[in-house]
This record gives structure tokens, C-alpha cells and sequence, in this order.
């Protein structure tokens, strides 16, 4: 049986040929990939493909990780998966546990206070995507280290840490609100509001992420923060040492970044359901139409879509708002 390549695929596999970064032939592995055939007659072509997108994507990634490790501001975090989700919180209230206990992340987990000293990211998987979690050296009321600000104004969400066994878990969770505000930035349970003005109000979806439910007087100190800042933020409990309260948090983070996981499916073939695209919560057909095309998105006329809200391959509009895990046929 042939593979049946589309010329799509080849054009795709000439990029890659004549590409001369590791950027570059992972931008044309990825295009193949999407366009090979998913066939028993394309079973090994999809197995070497398989390896050599293994193998780019590990030198991107060594690539990106000595270009930052050259920079002065280690805060410089470059955003990966399907959204970055920063950590802030005072000294020793279990930042690091949590990122230790949701990713493979190398972070220093101990009892005394400043153990994190630079931010530290790891990717929590999500069914077939993965957030970006990044550790963050604890503050205080007198020290924020430089740059930090910035990782948070970037961020497409803020988690807040606050330590339920502390007998200053309501200061240590106003000093660190007030630091974000001192720099414009507010949690919201909306979207991410992006203002034009650098110097304006910068909404970023985030809540406090209360910590260590498990140890003595957190119950207690858990009333407390819903009475004195709920009205200002959704307040999440949680212990590291409870597994089921583990496993939800990946789907919370994954709500929090408000990203659509998109299937394309080519004419007559089925869709790749395990390489979505990611697009943010309220993305039409023409934003993914853009990303497909790579803003050749004017060859785009119609669109067939299976999802919520329609019927199985229903014709709607380039305007169409997508639901998450959708699938999309898009038609010249």
C-alpha cells in the first residue's frame, strides 16, 4: 500500500531539507507531521518522523536553554505548552513542593526559607497538552528580585501561594497583592486584559493557591482568607500530600491560561487528534485559519466544523467562535 504523501507533505519535507536552523526544521517536521498519512503504509515514515521531531525538539530546547542561560535577567522565561502559569509567594510557603509535586522540574524542596534562588520551570501534562509551571525565588516586603515583574506581566496566569499552617498567611497574601499592584497588575477570573499602554492596569487570570490543607490550623486560617480576600480573589486549597486533590489541578491550570485545544482535519482524511493547536479562548475559524496558513489565511473561504454547539460537520462562517476540542475542516 503507498503512503499517499500530499503535496502539502512534500513541501513541507523540501523545508526541511533546505533548513539551516534547528528552528526551522522543527517548524517543517511539525508541518509533516500534521500531513502525513495516520496508515498501516505510512507506519515507518511516521516512526522516523516520529524520532527526528524528538531529536530537533531537543535542540531547540538546549538552544533556548543556553541562549537564556547567557542573559542577565534570568527572568527572561521563554513560554512554551499550551500557557505559562508564574508562582509568587513569600518565604517557605510549599511553591516549590507544588511544582515538584505536579512536574518532573529539578526544584529544592526544604524546611528553611529562600532554598529557590532562580525561577525554575517544568511543564504539567494535561491530557494532550502541557502547561509551562514556573518556581519563583520567594519575596518580601522590602525585596522583589529584578525582573520578576516582568515574568508576571507576561504570564498568562498568576497562582499566588499562601502557606494555611502560617500564623502570617493573611499578611504574607496582601504584601503579595500589593506588589502586583505596585507594578499593575491585578488577578482577575476573567481573561487576560492586554492594554496597549505598558504603564496601564494588566488584568492576569489568577488565584491564591492555599497550601498545606493538611497540617494544624489551616482549616481555620482557610476561613479567614475567603473572609478578608475572597471578594478580591478565588481562593484554592490544597496539600501535595492528597492525590486526589493533585489530580484536578492540572485541568484548574489549564482553565486558568483560557486556551481552546483546535483539531485540524484535512479534506477526506481523519483528524489528528493528538497535535492540537492552541489558540486563546475566543479564537474564530480565521485565527486558526492564520496559524494553519501561516497568515496565508486568505486562501481559507469556508469551514466544516464537529464540536459543541453544531452538528456533526455543520458549514459555518470564518467568524465562527471555537469550543474547546473542536475539529475543523478548512476549505479553499
Amino acid at each position: 500500500m503507498a503512503a499517499n504523501l500530499t503535496p502539502q507533505y512534500h513541501e513541507a519535507d523540501t523545508r526541511y531539507r533546505a533548513a539551516t536552523t534547528p528552528e526551522e526544521k522543527l517548524a517543517a517536521l511539525e508541518d509533516m507531521w500534521r500531513e502525513i498519512p495516520k496508515h498501516k503504509a505510512s507506519e515507518k515514515l511516521q516512526a522516523e518522523l516520529k524520532k527526528k521531531l524528538s531529536a530537533v525538539r531537543k535542540e531547540v530546547q538546549q538552544g533556548e536553554h543556553k541562549k537564556h542561560a547567557g542573559k542577565s535577567n534570568p527572568f527572561a522565561i521563554h513560554k512554551t505548552g499550551a500557557g505559562q502559569v508564574v508562582l509568587i509567594g513569600a518565604p517557605n510557603t510549599g511553591k516549590s513542593a507544588f511544582v515538584g509535586a505536579l512536574t518532573n522540574a529539578p526544584v529544592k524542596i526544604a524546611d528553611f526559607p529562600f532554598t529557590t534562588a532562580m525561577p525554575q520551570p517544568g511543564m504539567v501534562p494535561f491530557e494532550d497538552v502541557q502547561i509551562q509551571l514556573i518556581d519563583t525565588p520567594p519575596i518580601t516586603a522590602d525585596h522583589v528580585p529584578p525582573g520578576f515583574a516582568g515574568l508576571w506581566r507576561q504570564a498568562d496566569a498568576i497562582l499566588v501561594v499562601a502557606d494555611l499552617a502560617s500564623d502570617a498567611v493573611l499578611e504574607d497574601v496582601e504584601m503579595c497583592l500589593t506588589h502586583l499592584a505596585e507594578r499593575q497588575v491585578e488577578l482577575t477570573d476573567g481573561p487576560r486584559c492586554r492594554p496597549d499602554d505598558e504603564s496601564a492596569l494588566l488584568r492576569v487570570p489568577g488565584l491564591v493557591l492555599a497550601t498545606r490543607l493538611d497540617l494544624p490550623a489551616a482549616r481555620d486560617n482557610l476561613e479567614l482568607l475567603r473572609e478578608f480576600f475572597g471578594s478580591r480573589a478565588t481562593i484554592e486549597p490544597v496539600s501535595t500530600l492528597d492525590a486526589e486533590q493533585m489530580a484536578r489541578l492540572p485541568k484548574l491550570l489549564f482553565e486558568l491560561v483560557r486556551v481552546v485545544r483546535v483539531y485540524a482535519k484535512p479534506p477526506g482524511r481523519k483528524a489528528d487528534l493528538h497535535d492540537p493547536f492552541i489558540l486563546s479562548a475566543g479564537a474564530d475559524i480565521h485565527a486558526l485559519a492564520h496559524r494553519v496558513y501561516r497568515g496565508q489565511d486568505h486562501k481559507v473561504t469556508s469551514a466544516r466544523i464537529w464540536g459543541m454547539n453544531v452538528a456533526d460537520g455543520q458549514h459555518v462562517q470564518l467568524d465562527h467562535q471555537l469550543c474547546d476540542r473542536d475539529v475543523v475542516e478548512l476549505h479553499g
